[in-house]
């Protein structure tokens, strides 16, 4: 059962609660249509700058996506990762690796 193995954890009620704010906070940003990482990559860094203790007041209020600015919010909308370059694609004739020559002749 993967939701068991998912919603177990480790066994602890610790651990339980921390996977179900883990989720509840990545699923408010995705229904704000904010992306969850880059979301998440703000909200620890800002802790980091913290001294590594969580934001209060108004540096915490910057976070609740109803209450963020629009320069925030158009920041964390966007995914942090490069787009991959598209592969270039081959148009027809032999399929093989090249330097595959051990299976013989393509038909």
């Amino acid at each position: 059962m993967i939701g068991r193995k998912n919603y177990y954890g480790s066994g602890s009620v610790v651990s339980a609660q921390l996977a179900s704010r883990a989720w509840t906070i990545t699923a408010t940003a995705a229904r704000a249509g904010l992306n969850p990482l880059t979301y998440l990559t703000a909200y620890l860094d800002e802790s980091a700058r913290a001294a590594g203790t969580a934001p209060t007041g108004h540096a915490l209020t910057r976070f609740l996506p109803w209450a963020a600015s629009t320069d925030d919010l158009a920041t964390w909308a966007h995914d942090p990762r490069p787009t991959p370059e598209p592969q270039p694609t081959t148009s027809g004739g032999d399929a093989r690796p090249a330097g595959d020559s051990h299976c013989g002749p393509a038909p």
